[in-house]
């Protein structure tokens, strides 16, 4: 019994040994590292909807833009409204601005402090006075021309963010390209409007559109934009302006009593101008 267990246990290791050479014979060489063919990694490039998540202030951000624009279009374009719907889209075009500076000055000012360097800081941005500039117009009479600032800071700013985030559509990309580089020339069309809207809203009194304190209160913002460091052109067209009526003026054809009124009304906006420094 002892000699055929033997035999047996003999027989299968040398089957083994058999089978594990047979084995070892057929199978291939080992790839070096050079010969391995590299793995292929996904692309790096982050989605659309993983960039709105990261940033989801400028998300909300572009979403209150657009819903300005939207408002906006709809209060000025009669095919798609009723006549009684436009003061509803007039008033939700501000209060969509209005939910955009908010969000802007939280970015640019996150932490409040009781203090007056703070309330000073505060003024000083363009979005508290464009925050002033909706609320403002909200009890007023519908005006279409107190549309186009904020709008038109709408469009310049949603293009300015979709071209960083569409980066996988080049010609969506440059269209939106060609706006922003015309920046200067919309924020000077939004200086000029502002400046155009005091003279109406004062003509405006006799036609019982607007009353004294949204006068003073409008003077008050175009205090500010003309003191604004970080948007100078409001200033500039004001002075732009200012040699415009001056060359008119010393022309012999004009009239003057035409030269002495408009020699009283830059005397008395310059003595109404704040100091800049």
């Amino acid at each position: 019994m002892v000699l055929v267990e033997d035999v047996t246990s003999n027989a299968s290791s040398n089957a083994s040994e058999t089978n594990d050479a047979t084995s070892t014979s057929s199978s291939p060489p080992p790839r070096s590292s050079a010969q391995t063919p590299p793995r292929s990694t996904p692309s790096s490039s982050p989605s659309l909807i993983n960039v709105l998540l990261e940033r989801k202030t400028d998300a909300v951000l572009l979403l209150s833009r657009l819903a300005t624009i939207f408002f906006t279009l709809m209060y000025i374009l009669p095919f798609f409204r009723s006549n009684s719907e436009a003061n509803v889209y007039y008033t939700k075009a501000l209060i969509a601005s209005a939910v955009t500076s908010a969000l802007r000055l939280r970015q640019r000012i996150p932490t409040f402090q009781l203090s007056r360097e703070f309330f000073f800081n505060l003024i000083r941005e363009d979005s508290a006075h464009y925050l002033m500039y909706s609320l403002l117009f909200l009890s007023g009479s519908p005006m279409t021309i107190v549309l186009i600032p904020i709008t038109t800071y709408a469009i310049l700013h949603s293009c300015s963010f979709l071209s960083q985030i569409l980066t996988s559509y080049p010609i969506v990309k440059s269209y939106l390209d060609r706006i922003t580089e015309n920046h200067a020339n919309l924020l000077r069309f939004v200086a000029l409007n502002e400046i155009i809207l005091m003279p109406l809203l004062i003509l405006s009194i006799f036609v019982a559109r607007s009353n004294f304190l949204l006068i003073f209160m409008y003077y008050r913002f175009l205090t500010l934009r003309y003191a604004s460091h970080r948007n100078p052109y409001t200033r500039t067209l004001f002075y732009e302006l200012r040699q415009t009526v001056e060359h008119l003026c010393s022309r012999p054809q004009c009239p003057s009593f035409v030269t002495r009124l408009c020699y009283s009304a830059i005397s008395l906006i310059n003595r109404l101008a704040p100091v800049t420094n």
